[in-house]
């Protein structure tokens, strides 16, 4: 008789890590506050070494910042960070929607479709900021798929953390949610038909105007 292995126990490290970016990501710890390591591990109930680990892997992903002597902080984003990751997400996003248009007629568009109606639906419904956000994420990867290009798709998804936070920033704008449906509407229209000129040209536009929105709210916290 063959036993069936039993499902290992995540790492309390791993575990911590994704507890932390959960709330982060979810605004329960939030931007510019300034939080304690050895609060941190008592409120999750382990040591100090986990939440350590944990926190190192989100400074490297630049969702906070460890402070000398203070703590941690989760990250404001400042002009020159704003504008990093918008001119690396116009290179990837670019060259992603414009493989995509030129395949339009062989790619199945069932995903993206259902993203969209989502985002209109909370857009409509709820307007909850979490929940758009985590949407956004799946339309925007589901596009970063289907060019089948790994080390593309890490990338962005790498960046998604932090444009979730972005993004967030942008959505407190009134009528930007609708709006970013509007501009996903027209851009997957564009993309469908294998129209490249007017999808690129709807995409930049979106970015931008997602950019202006996420500058305006943007805040540096203070040390």
């Amino acid at each position: 008789m063959e036993l069936t292995e039993l499902n290992k126990p995540e790492p309390l490290a791993k575990m911590a890590y994704n507890a932390l970016r959960g709330s982060i990501l979810s605004n329960t710890l939030t931007s510019g506050t300034i939080y304690n390591e050895k609060n941190l591990a008592q409120q999750l109930g382990i040591s100090r070494t986990p939440v350590r680990e944990a926190l190192l892997e989100l400074s490297s992903q630049g969702l906070i910042e460890f402070l000398p002597r203070k703590g941690v902080v989760v990250n404001s984003f400042k002009p020159q960070d704003i504008n990093e990751i918008f001119e690396l997400r116009q290179i990837i996003e670019t060259h992603t929607f414009k493989m995509v248009c030129t395949q339009s007629a062989t790619i199945d568009f069932t995903e993206i479709d259902q993203c969209l109606a989502d985002q209109r639906r909370i857009a409509m419904e709820s307007a909850d900021i979490a929940k758009f956000m985590e949407i956004d994420r799946a339309f925007h990867m589901a596009f970063a798929r289907q060019t089948g290009n790994r080390r593309l798709i890490a990338i962005m998804d790498n960046i998604r953390d932090i444009l979730h936070i972005m993004g967030s920033y942008a959505l407190v704008v009134e009528g930007r949610m609708n709006q970013v449906v509007l501009e996903h509407e027209n851009i997957l229209k564009a993309v469908k038909a294998g129209d490249v000129d007017t999808a690129l040209t709807l995409l930049s536009d979106h970015l931008s105007q997602s950019k202006a929105a996420v500058s305006h709210q943007a805040v540096p916290h203070s040390r």
